[in-house]
């Protein structure tokens, strides 16, 4: 049996400078990605927010830590053959993928937006 294994490359991370507070910026993050049509997920043992399962939209992954007057946030995308079936993660930016992987990148820049 083959394995494959692709690291975690080039992953979006960024730290927002905000002036709400931990409450205000968390309440403001969740209701981007309920609209958004994220859920939240056990992945690796940390809280996630994931969208799609692969079949027919690339699981997108938001990984976001509060603290006070900074906002901690992670994006990737998973790389999937078959809906469930995943053969690594891979960042925001790059050629390969780039329609998704620009998806991505808008939800970032609009959830930065609304943060700061």
């Amino acid at each position: 049996m083959l394995s494959f294994t692709v690291e975690l490359l080039d992953f979006f991370l960024n730290t927002i400078e905000t002036t709400k507070d931990m409450n205000t910026a968390r309440f403001v993050a969740e209701d981007f990605f309920s609209k958004e049509g994220f859920v939240k997920i056990n992945y690796k043992g940390e809280e996630v927010w994931k969208k799609g399962i692969g079949l027919l939209t690339t699981p997108q992954f938001f990984k976001v830590t509060y603290a006070e007057g900074k906002v901690y946030l992670q994006a990737w995308l998973k790389y999937a053959i078959l809906p469930g079936v995943y053969l690594g993660e891979m960042g925001i930016t790059g050629a390969f993928a780039f329609a998704i992987k620009k998806v991505l990148a808008s939800r970032v820049k609009t959830l930065e937006a609304l943060i700061k």
